[in-house]
């Protein structure tokens, strides 16, 4: 009977630890998706309300922390571009820095689906980001998805969430970009 007992036990908590990965993979991590709307929300003001303090300038760009941090990630920062001709800023994440390119895979996967999954706002219309995902490879330096918002606003007309996996001397990142970027058929002409 004793035997029975702890079986039982074991089979129950198993499942209930089967249960809550499945739930895991189908739901949306929400402290990602929410600070990720939050930050896509706050581009309307060119990340001004979300800008903290500022860290050491590159030579064509200032640089600041961000306010809102995505869980999981190493660095949220705001670059602010030295261009007469786009004012705007751009937001950067580091969502995964190290040697692992399976490890590395799996968080711009995540990051992709997560992001397919975030809603933000525009005024009053509620909004959400559509595109394809590029399959990272190992035998690439690098790859990119872009998602772009459903939205018809001109103010996000080209706002693109871009995620990108690096393969680096020492490594692979992961970054996540949420920026303004015309098309090739806009810049060139």
């Amino acid at each position: 009977m004793r035997k029975l007992l702890t079986l039982s036990m074991a089979l129950l908590l198993l499942s209930m630890i089967s249960k809550a990965q499945l739930l895991n993979k189908l739901h949306p991590n929400n402290g990602f998706t929410e600070s990720i709307a939050k930050v896509v929300e706050n581009y309307q003001n060119n990340y001004l309300a979300i800008q903290g303090d500022s860290l050491p300038p590159d030579e064509d760009r200032d640089i600041f922390q961000s306010t809102i941090k995505v869980p999981g990630a190493t660095e949220c920062v705001i670059y602010r571009f030295h261009s007469e001709e786009d004012k705007t800023a751009s937001w950067q994440a580091l969502l995964y820095e190290g040697e692992d390119f399976k490890e590395a895979s799996k968080v711009y996967k995540t990051a992709f689906k997560n992001l397919k999954q975030t809603k933000f706002k525009v005024g009053v219309s509620s909004y959400s980001f559509e595109g394809s995902m590029e399959d990272p490879t190992e035998a690439l330096r690098f790859t990119s998805s872009i998602l772009r918002p459903t939205n018809d606003s001109d103010l996000y007309k080209n706002f693109m969430a871009e995620i990108e996996i690096i393969n680096t001397i020492v490594g692979w990142k992961v970054r996540l970009n949420l920026h303004s970027r015309k098309a090739d058929t806009q810049r060139y002409q």
